[in-house]
């Protein structure tokens, strides 16, 4: 995934001549001295198994912290209904959404 206008986006369908719009890859949310708040959940409850997935599933969680500070476990489950993680750790994603949301809402 990427964020097109901090917009969730699924780039493997995507063909960035049809991009109109800031993008904005994993690279581009914090750094190795400042992890952006969802980078830090991530580490802190050691969601990352295999990290195939992970840039999509942080840039997911970006998009809706952007856009809802507060979601409820239902926004959680819609926003990330896509987004398959083949390790299965939704629950430890789900943790580390909630606890990048007090961060960010504080």
């Amino acid at each position: 995934s990427v964020l097109v206008d901090g917009i969730a986006v699924r780039s493997c369908g995507l063909s960035a001549g049809d991009v109109a719009g800031e993008v904005t890859t994993i690279e581009g949310i914090g750094s190795s001295q400042e992890l952006h708040p969802v980078q830090q959940a991530w580490v802190e409850h050691q969601v990352v198994q295999c990290g195939y997935c992970q840039s999509g599933q942080i840039l997911t969680a970006v998009a809706l912290l952007n856009e809802n500070g507060s979601p409820s476990e239902a926004e959680i489950g819609e926003a990330f209904a896509e987004n398959l993680c083949r390790c299965s750790t939704y629950v430890r994603i789900k943790k580390a959404v909630r606890a990048a949301a007090r961060k960010v809402s504080s």
